[in-house]
């Protein structure tokens, strides 16, 4: 079967116009009539002969599709047979030959990397170990400046309260003092008082 668009002169509207009346083939046009072509719109008497005649010339180009397919399917045949795993089994050896040199070479440099991470690690403990002694003496030290601060504060406010003590004894120590003066004085009066009341009795007897 011959497409509509291999007919010269036909291309996309004229092919839906084509095949909405029947004419789906170029074989269809090949045999109809002009009279069938004509009813199909934009297609007059004078181009209904030329697409027939056309129709006629695009099924005579067309090769047989059998022929065709039988040229065609030797050349896939070499391309299909064509083995794939002669290369990877040229590889093998090469990568097995390659395996010894590059664990011999490798070894030495092994062996240094193994010793240089091994003194890395080394360093970086002691580095480490290091710096928690200094980070606790350091707290340590912290610790033992708070602690003196502390007693210090503890002893300045001890030593204020023993001075208000003895500040407050001194004062109630006075403050004896002075009421015992009072008292001495009153008594005094008091006895004063006395003798005067006596001398007064012994002048009134007179």
């Amino acid at each position: 079967m011959t497409v509509v668009t291999d007919v010269k002169g036909v291309g996309e509207a004229l092919k839906k116009a084509l095949a909405a009346n029947g004419f789906k083939t170029a074989e269809a046009i090949a045999k109809a009539s002009p009279a069938d072509l004509v009813k199909v719109p934009r297609v007059g008497e004078s181009r209904a002969a030329v697409l027939i005649e056309a129709a006629k010339a695009a099924i005579a180009a067309t090769p047989p599709a059998g022929k065709t397919g039988r040229r065609k399917a030797p050349a896939r045949k070499p391309a299909a047979q064509k083995p794939t795993a002669a290369k990877p089994a040229a590889r093998k050896p090469a990568t097995r030959k390659a395996a010894p040199r590059k664990t011999v070479a490798a070894v030495a440099a092994e062996k240094r990397a193994e010793e240089a991470a091994r003194k890395a690690a080394e360093e970086q403990a002691a580095a480490e170990k290091a710096a928690a002694a200094a980070k606790k003496k350091a707290k340590a030290k912290a610790k033992a400046e708070k602690a003196s601060k502390k007693r210090k504060e503890m002893e300045a406010v001890f030593s204020k309260a023993k001075d208000k003590v003895k500040a407050k004894s001194k004062k109630d120590k006075k403050s004896k003092k002075d009421d015992k003066k009072k008292d001495a004085k009153k008594g005094e009066k008091k006895s004063d008082k006395k003798k005067n009341r006596k001398k007064g009795k012994k002048k009134a007897k007179k």
